[in-house]
C-alpha cells in the first residue's frame, strides 16, 4: 500500500470527530445486560455510514427474563482477501465511589476524556468505528469483509461473543479492542473461576465424645484448603500445586484470587469463590485435576473434611473460562497492525503480553476458536492505583492514534 493512500484514510479521522463519538457513547449508560441504548444508537450510526447492520438479541444463560442486543456493522468486501472482525464491548465495568466527575458527562479536559467506560471498553469502540468509517469515506477498496461487533455482556464472562461464535460470526483475524496503552498484545492469561463448597455434619454443643470428634465446621475445613491454594494475586511457583510451564512474557502467572467466601449462621455449608489467572498450556481440564488433586491431599491429611468442587464456578455454562491466549509474532495480524501504529505515532509499539498483563478480553473466547486475534486498544491501566477505578480516563491523542493504527491493519489485510 502506498503513504498516500494512508494519508488519504488519516486524513477522515478528526480528534473533534473522535471526541463528539467517544463522548456520545459515555453518555450512554450500558451496564451490563442493559446495553440496548447504546446499541441502538451504534447500529443507527454505522448504518448511517454505510456499513450493512444486525441486531442480534441475545439472551441470559442463566437468568431468562434478562436480554440484551448488540449490532454487527458488516463493511462487505469484493471477495478474495482475509476477513477481519473488530470486537470491543459495551459493558463497563461497576461504577466506583470518588468520582471527582460526573461518570455521564464525558468531562474533556487538557488532553484526557473522563467517563465511565472510556478505556474500558467504549474507547476501542469508537476507535474500531472510526477506522472502518475513515476507509469507507476514502474510497479504498477493501476485498474481505470487515465486521464491527459491540458486544455485550462482556463483564459476566464474554456472553456477548459467546453468542456470536455459537451463530457463527466469525473471521480470519479479530482485533480485540481492549485496553492496552496501544500496545500488540500477542500473549494473554486465560481465566478459570473455581467454587468450593465444605460441609459439616449437623451437630450441636450437648453432642456425644464420639460426635464430637468427628465434627470438622465446614469454616474451619476452609481454612485447612485456603494456605494450601496460596495468597491471592502471588505468583504460583513452579512445582507447586498447580502443574505449568512458565511463560517468559508472563512471569508473574499463574496468580489466583480469592473473590467471595460465605456462610449462613444455620447453614453447615461454607462456599469460596476464586479465580486463577493461567499460562498458555494450562485448560480448563489441567486444572480441575490439579484443584481435585489438592483438595484430596486435604482429604488425606484431615478425613473429616466434606468438599464438594465446581469448575466453571457458576456449573450451569462455561461463562466463567477462557482460555489463555498466544499469537505468533510474526502472524501477518500481528505486523500489519504494528505497521499502521508506527505511520500513526512514528514510534514502535510494544509487542508482547506486558500492556494486558493479567487481563482477559474476548479475544481470548476467539483465539480459541481458531481466530488469529489480538488485543490492542487505548486506555492504560497502570495509570490507576485500584480497577476498576473512580475518573476513569483515556487520552484523546490514543484514541486517534489507535483509530489510524486500525484503519491501517483493515486496509493491509483486507484490501
Amino acid at each position: 500500500m502506498k503513504p498516500i493512500d494512508y494519508q488519504a484514510i488519516f486524513g477522515m479521522i478528526s480528534p473533534d470527530h473522535v471526541l463528539k463519538l467517544e463522548q456520545a457513547a459515555i453518555r450512554i449508560p450500558s451496564p451490563t445486560f442493559n446495553e440496548h441504548a447504546l446499541a441502538d444508537y451504534l447500529a443507527n450510526y454505522m448504518s448511517d455510514i454505510g456499513l450493512e447492520v444486525e441486531m442480534q438479541e441475545v439472551q441470559h444463560p442463566f437468568e431468562p427474563d434478562k436480554k440484551s442486543r448488540q449490532p454487527i456493522g458488516r463493511l462487505k468486501g469484493m471477495g478474495g482477501m482475509s476477513s477481519l472482525m473488530l470486537n470491543a464491548h459495551m459493558d463497563p465495568n461497576v461504577e466506583m465511589s470518588g468520582w471527582t466527575v460526573d461518570p455521564f458527562g464525558a468531562k474533556f479536559e487538557n488532553g484526557w476524556v473522563y467517563g465511565l467506560g472510556s478505556m474500558d471498553n467504549k474507547g476501542g469502540i469508537i476507535c474500531g468505528i472510526c477506522a472502518v468509517e475513515a476507509i469507507k469515506r476514502s474510497g479504498a477498496k477493501l476485498r474481505g469483509d470487515v465486521l464491527v461487533c459491540p458486544v455485550v455482556a462482556h463483564k459476566a464472562g464474554g456472553i456477548g461473543t459467546r453468542e456470536l461464535i455459537k451463530r457463527g460470526i466469525m473471521a480470519d483475524y479479530c482485533i480485540n479492542l481492549e485496553h492496552s496503552a496501544n500496545g500488540v498484545a500477542t500473549v494473554c492469561v486465560g481465566l478459570v473461576k473455581a467454587k468450593i463448597k465444605t460441609r459439616a455434619a449437623q451437630f450441636f454443643f450437648r453432642g456425644s465424645p464420639e460426635t464430637r470428634a468427628k465434627y470438622f465446621n465446614a469454616i474451619e475445613q476452609m481454612c485447612e484448603i485456603i494456605p494450601r491454594l496460596g495468597r491471592s494475586v502471588e505468583c504460583v511457583q513452579p512445582g507447586g500445586w498447580l502443574r505449568f510451564e512458565p511463560h517468559p512474557d508472563l512471569p508473574e502467572f499463574p496468580q489466583i484470587r480469592y473473590d467471595t467466601i460465605h456462610k449462613d449462621y444455620f447453614s453447615r455449608e461454607c462456599e469460596l469463590e476464586f479465580q486463577i489467572r493461567t499460562v498458555p498450556g494450562q485448560s480448563l481440564e489441567s486444572v480441575k485435576i490439579d484443584l481435585v488433586r489438592l483438595l484430596e491431599q486435604c482429604k488425606t491429611d484431615s478425613p473429616n473434611l466434606n468438599y464438594e468442587v465446581t469448575i466453571p464456578a457458576e456449573g450451569k455454562a462455561d461463562t466463567w473460562y477462557m482460555e489463555p491466549m498466544e499469537i505468533s509474532r510474526d502472524n501477518p495480524l500481528v505486523l500489519a497492525l504494528a505497521e499502521g501504529h508506527r505511520i500513526a505515532t512514528g514510534t514502535d509499539p510494544i509487542v508482547g503480553a506486558e500492556t494486558r498483563i493479567g487481563n482477559v478480553g474476548d479475544g481470548n473466547l476467539l483465539s480459541a476458536c481458531g481466530v488469529a486475534t489480538v488485543q490492542y486498544g487505548p486506555g492504560d491501566i497502570r495509570l490507576f492505583n485500584e480497577w476498576p477505578t473512580p475518573d476513569e480516563r483515556v487520552r484523546l491523542d490514543d484514541l486517534v492514534n489507535a483509530a489510524k493504527a486500525v484503519a491501517c491493519a483493515v486496509y493491509r489485510l483486507c484490501g
